[in-house]
């Protein structure tokens, strides 16, 4: 009999919640911080630190390489981080391979306090629930759910972001069933690296997802950019340079500064503008002095000033973008018959900022939005609910807020998108596809899957649109040998989980519908493989 625990994994920050001996919600505290910087720091290759240690770390760190933020973001993404640590060790490493290292430190971490609490036995971890952006893809969720695995935790189920802030709603805002029962409950979560919204309802003890959308891209990462973009535009008009805001367009001869400068110059640029983004949240103005190293060699202390009244025009554009992606969420329900939407509950961290607030004022009914004690730890709190009550697969009914399907060539037309499980289908949902072979004798069958955001891109065809996305690829590699390709079909039966994360299992058949083999062929998924 061990600990239930909740975890908020975030792309800025991270929280861990439980229930103590009297029985309150309270955060664990890694190293002495209740929101743990989503940030790790290698010394060497197999020394390294997180939190906020970490994250201190990294803005003294002189080759900006021994650190790395924002990985989350990129968890089911092969592409691999270059590191070099502070002791000189490059190597690389995938972001769901860092994942694991930092909830690995997390498990010993909390687990030595709760150990402390309850003693050897009630104390080790038992049950974990990790919340997880609502508009994150089958791929990044398996990611996360190996992570966590690997990282140490015995039982990790995954719950949605909002169903998690939906039941905090509930249970640690003061909410009875009556207040709450068959009406549908808006969730605004603007995280700092994502951003969603979803319509939940209350059906007897389980949370009914009714709509969901959002932008897995956007959060208040997004918002810092946009500050640090002015902020090096100043910079630049300052000394005389034209420094680029991507990397991706800096060329060292062409700009005649070395590239470790160029990064320095653009991590603490990024930091000052956080720091400011921040501050503004409590001021009307704020002030950041940065180290900038110029074209010639020599470095500069420039003072960054901005007032809130700029920050809003800067972020304008992509707050309105979350009440544009709320309001059509709003009216996805009520196409549905869901009328009754209240109250409106915010989360995320991004959610505290004054003119997000003010905005959600102007666009909807100011008296149904609840501005809780602290958004920041709103969701962590939801998940240890679900953890402790055994509830993360038996509480929440999910939909699929995407299409997942495949490319195929129609007419003269390729690379088209066609959808094999569409979007608002419950979970979990299969859907089988039919498959040919290309060539007599072949053994190896490669499915490249998709998801399309149908409900923000509707006009996306193609699968180089925005709003299509590669998401992973089944590999089947053990097809008996000697098939014909003209009387040989594959059925691949593509499972969406209740949990969002993605399964198939494959049959080969005859040109009559005889199967030839079943079972015994195996489909991987080109996301798992190392």
């Amino acid at each position: 009999m061990g600990k239930e625990i909740g975890i908020d994994f975030g792309t800025t920050n991270t929280v861990v919640s439980y229930f103590n001996k009297k029985g309150k919600l309270r955060q664990l505290k890694y190293k002495g911080d209740e929101i743990i910087p989503s940030a790790i720091y290698f010394y060497s290759k197999n020394e390294y630190v997180i939190g906020s240690l970490a994250k201190r770390l990294i803005i003294f760190d002189n080759q900006k390489q021994a650190g790395v933020l924002n990985f989350k973001p990129k968890i089911g993404e092969k592409e691999k981080i270059v590191v070099t640590a502070e002791n000189g060790d490059t190597f690389s490493i995938r972001p769901r391979e860092v994942a694991r290292l930092f909830l690995n430190e997390i498990v010993h971490g909390i687990e030595e306090k709760l150990i402390k609490e309850f003693g050897p036995i009630e104390g080790c971890i038992d049950k974990t629930v990790i919340t997880v952006p609502a508009k994150f893809n089958s791929t990044d969720k398996a990611a996360i759910k190996k992570a966590a695995k690997d990282a140490g935790f015995k039982t990790a189920k995954l719950v949605a972001e909002p169903t998690a802030a939906a039941v905090a709603c509930q249970e640690d805002m003061g909410l009875d069933e009556g207040d709450i029962q068959d009406k549908a409950i808006l969730v605004y979560d603007f995280g700092g690296g994502t951003f969603d919204v979803s319509i939940i309802r209350k059906e007897g003890n389980k949370f009914q997802e009714i709509a969901t959308n959002g932008d897995k891209n956007l959060g208040g990462n997004t918002l810092t950019d946009r500050l640090a973009e002015e902020l090096l535009n100043r910079i630049n008009d300052e000394y005389g340079m034209e420094l680029p805001f991507s990397e991706d367009e800096f060329d060292e001869s062409y700009y005649t500064m070395p590239l470790i400068h160029y990064r320095q110059n653009m991590l603490a640029i990024w930091q000052a503008a956080d720091v400011i983004k921040e501050e503004l949240s409590e001021s009307a103005e704020a002030r950041k002095v940065c180290n900038i190293w110029l074209d010639d060699g020599t470095s500069a202390m420039y003072e960054a000033e901005f007032s809130r009244n700029e920050l809003e025009r800067y972020i304008s554009r992509d707050v309105q973008r979350t009440i544009d992606i709320t309001i059509r969420t709003i009216e996805e329900a009520r196409e549905m018959g869901v009328e009754n939407i209240s109250p409106i509950v915010l989360a995320g961290g991004s959610s505290n900022i004054p003119f997000v607030k003010k905005s959600l004022e102007d666009k909807l009914v100011k008296d149904e939005i609840i501005y809780g004690d602290d958004v920041s730890t709103l969701i962590s709190r939801g998940a240890t609910i679900l953890a402790e009550c055994d509830l993360a697969d038996e509480l929440h009914d999910g939909k699929t807020n995407v299409q997942t399907g495949i490319a195929v060539t129609s007419g003269v037309q390729y690379g088209k998108f066609q959808a094999i499980i569409p979007e608002n289908e419950p979970l979990p949902c299969s859907k089988t596809r039919r498959f040919k072979l290309m060539h007599d004798g072949q053994q190896r069958l490669e499915i490249h899957l998709y998801e399309c955001d149908v409900k923000n891109f509707p006009k996306a065809v193609r699968i180089d649109d925005n709003g299509i996305t590669l998401i992973d690829t089944l590999i089947i590699d053990d097809l008996p040998a000697g098939l014909q390709k003209d009387n040989t079909v594959i059925d691949v039966e593509i499972t969406i989980q209740k949990d969002d994360t993605l399964a198939a299992v494959a049959t080969v058949k005859d040109g009559t519908g005889n199967t030839i083999q079943s079972g015994s062929v195996s489909v991987k998924k080109e996301s798992d493989l190392e």
